[in-house]
């Protein structure tokens, strides 16, 4: 039995590492797969454009004898590689650089050994191979190695890329993947923007920017990408575009104010806290409401303005006026917020009513930050009506950013008074803390810079623009703005804001180009963003035909989850009829099963539980919940003549039904769901079943990746995987290759002909 255990966990290890990550330990036993990576972490100095990377990856021989391995490591473009660290029986070991063509010839005899199209990506490049000898066995192999590049610089903006394993079966480490990243810059640093991974960034003045990233069992499916601009203007603008020639093209903006008020000048604000002191605010949560409070007083800036104004039953101001920042109005705010005590109802009509009757300076920013735990029990309480009076009295343009703390407050209220008056809605959870929450925004709030944002672009038509309203700037902020375009050509972009109660004009050029194959993750980018706002405007003002209508079809474009194609594609017969493909007439290779990988649902972030683990809804919810978990459970427990079933989301009835729930932890999660979508910046393709390559589609149908522009009357060339053919036609469109990437079975349209890869008999 022991025995049969150790060759199974062995078994195991070697599927889950028969891919690749970055650099890549490879046995000369061909009946062997590479080797697991226990960790890898990679440490990243860029000064000037120039970036030096040194790389430690630890691999796992879980074979019960030593091997002999072969290591390979794809460089990025113009790289070199700078020292190499491996040392065996004491001896330090050298590598060789395999320039293009050889290099070329050892990826293609890699592709077909390990029959994993991963490595396609990496063709055309550098290649690092050393020889290992001896891997111990049972045991572990460090390696360690250092290059360095200049980064590519285009319109002040610089790119690195870090090469990882892009294709069908990435591998994962056995520990971490760590990122580190130090930028130094003798420019000031404006934007810095990942759009493949999810990265913390800390400013260290306007010069220097620290990028982390660190994940345990990381999957190592995508390279990591980090733009990052420099400027000596008050303000940072870049632009992205990606283009299909005669389509209207998409184009991202980047914009970024300098890190430090310039001169040392900081703009000043005008604040009022409105807090809610109910009943149901008792204990904890009170004490947390009360030290955030204290917290953010202690925050603003001599030449602010500030007043708080608690609720309950009663409203109750700490002044019938704004107070200058000083030290005896910062007591006067002390005292007061030590008294407060939670009783009574929830009268929010009347305590916005009371922030927004207050002299606030029109040439200022003006913010109200409001937190609450309940909905509206005193005074008016029909949501609509609150949020028309908020309407009809914020003639000042009062920027509103809430708090919703606990699980009975109402989304769809606190949503529409964020959302109709510029700012944003975060929720509190009862095992989240209060302080921190409302403190950091209070301190990204802290120096205004530019308010009214507008940006306009001269001699081209823009559309679809999101977010559609600009949010006001503040220092070290940055803001990413994604849209249509129509036409082409070198023009002007304007950047317009007020500067204390002046507006002003920023110009820079602009380059939208008629076709441009560069920046393929846009497309999906947008089209996100747009499915969260139409998303927003069904949940708050209810279903209408058009807006389904457009979610579902940009759903399916762009391989986005949605209630209501939280599918896209299963594997029955109805989807062969979707995608016009002809059962009787298709590929032998189509015919394998994927039971249980049908089903994946418009993921929310998963709700912390705390300590370890995380609450996830019920596996058997009738209408779609916002976690893969959930999705995997309904997959493996619905009966087998059920599982390849096309659903959509359940139906539509049920969708409005979840849509019209306003409180408890599914709406809340509902909210942060949909805003993610709407201020998503990183490509995130989670889901099995839909893959987006450029602007192309592609389906999981019983094993194939099929294009969705694919037709079963389309003329077909058949080219069996990994053979002289297949790379040949990668030499002559080399376009293909992320479509090939995706694995070993791909019908992919080119010109209007399918080509249909498959595996040799």
């Amino acid at each position: 039995m022991k025995r049969y255990l150790t060759t199974a966990l062995t078994i195991a290890l070697f599927t889950a590492a028969s891919a690749f990550g970055s650099g890549m330990l490879i046995p000369k036993d061909s009946s062997l797969a590479p080797l697991a990576i226990k960790h890898q972490r990679v440490d990243i100095q860029i000064k000037d454009g120039v970036a030096t990377t040194k790389v430690e990856q630890v691999f796992k021989n879980s074979v019960n004898r030593d091997l002999e391995a072969v290591f390979v490591f794809p460089l990025p473009a113009n790289a070199a590689i700078s020292d190499f660290a491996m040392y065996i029986n004491g001896k330090r070991m050298s590598g060789e650089l395999v320039e293009k063509g050889k290099a070329r010839k050892i990826y293609q005899d890699i592709v077909r050994r390990m029959k994993d199209p991963g490595l396609l990506e990496y063709m055309g490049g550098d290649l690092f191979r050393i020889s290992v000898y001896p891997v111990p066995k049972n045991g572990e192999q460090r390696i360690e190695l250092e290059y360095s590049q200049t980064l590519s610089f285009d319109g002040g903006l610089y790119k690195f890329v870090y090469p990882l394993k892009t294709g069908e079966r990435a591998s994962r480490t056995l520990e971490d993947f760590t990122t580190s990243l130090r930028l130094h810059s003798a420019t000031p640093i404006k934007t810095v923007y990942s759009p493949s991974h999810e990265v913390g960034i800390t400013r260290k003045g306007e010069h220097e920017a620290v990028v982390g990233f660190e994940q345990e069992h990381a999957l190592l499916d995508r390279d990591f990408v980090l733009y990052y601009s420099v400027s000596k203007k008050a303000f940072g603008l870049n632009l992205l575009t990606h283009a299909v020639k005669g389509e209207d093209g998409f184009y991202m903006l980047m914009l970024a104010p300098s890190v430090l008020p310039p001169d040392g000048q900081v703009v000043a604000k005008d604040v009022i806290f409105v807090f809610d002191t109910s009943g149901s605010m008792a204990g904890r949560k009170m004490e947390q409401a009360r030290e955030a409070l204290l917290q953010c007083v202690g925050r603003l800036n001599e030449g602010d303005r500030f007043n708080i104004i608690r609720f309950s039953t009663d409203v109750e101001p700490l002044a019938d006026k704004l107070l200058s920042v000083d030290k005896a109005n910062r007591a006067k705010a002390d005292t007061f917020a030590k008294k407060l005590v939670a009783r009574g109802g929830t009268a929010i009509d009347g305590a916005l009513a009371a922030a927004l009757a207050m002299d606030f300076d029109p040439k200022r920013p003006r913010i109200v930050l409001f937190l609450t735990d309940g909905k509206p029990t005193i005074g008016e309480s029909d949501p609509a009506i609150i949020v028309g009076n908020v309407a009809k009295a914020n003639q000042a343009g009062v920027r509103m950013f809430v708090f919703g703390v606990g699980e009975k407050v109402n989304t769809h209220l606190l949503d529409k008074l964020s959302g109709k008056n510029g700012g944003l809605s975060q929720y509190v959870l009862p095992d989240e803390d209060i302080e921190t929450k409302v403190s950091s925004l209070v301190d990204k709030l802290s120096h205004p810079v530019l308010a009214n944002v507008k940006v306009e672009v001269d001699k081209l038509k823009t559309s679809q623009v999101h977010p559609r309203e600009l949010a006001d700037i503040f220092c070290g902020d940055q803001l990413v703005v994604l849209g249509r375009y129509d036409g082409s050509g070198h023009v002007a972009i304007r950047l317009l804001g007020d500067v204390e109660g002046k507006q002003r004009e920023f110009v820079y050029e602009g380059d939208f180009q008629a076709s441009n194959s560069d920046n393929a993750f846009i497309p999906r980018l947008w089209a996100t963003r747009r499915v969260g706002y139409l998303l927003d405007a069904i949940r708050l003002q209810g279903e209408e035909d058009e807006l389904k209508d457009e979610v579902m079809r940009l759903s399916k474009e762009y391989g986005i989850m949605t209630p209501y194609t939280s599918y896209l594609v299963l594997e029955d017969d109805q989807a062969y009829t979707t995608h016009g493909i002809d059962r009787d007439q298709a590929p032998a290779v189509m015919k394998e099963r994927e039971e249980n990988r049908a089903v994946k649902m418009f993921a929310a972030p998963e709700r912390s539980a705390g300590k370890a683990g995380a609450r996830t809804p019920p596996a058997l919810s009738p209408v779609p919940m916002f976690s893969e978990s959930a999705a995997d459970a309904m997959s493996a427990a619905a009966p087998a003549t059920k599982r390849r079933q096309r659903v959509v989301g359940g139906s539509t009835g049920k969708v409005k039904s979840y849509f019209r729930a306003d409180s408890g932890a599914e709406a809340i999660d509902l909210s942060r769901a949909i805003e993610r979508y709407k201020r998503d910046t990183v490509t995130n393709e989670r889901q099995t079943a839909v893959r987006y390559v450029g602007k192309r589609v592609f389906y999981r149908i019983e094993g194939q990746w099929v294009d969705s522009v694919y037709k079963k009357d389309m003329k077909t060339r058949r080219i069996v995987f990994a053979s002289d053919d297949y790379f040949k036609l990668l030499d002559d469109h080399p376009e293909l290759k992320p479509c090939l990437a995706l694995g070993e079975r791909v019908i992919v349209v080119l010109d209007g002909k399918a080509i249909l890869i498959e595996v040799a008999p």
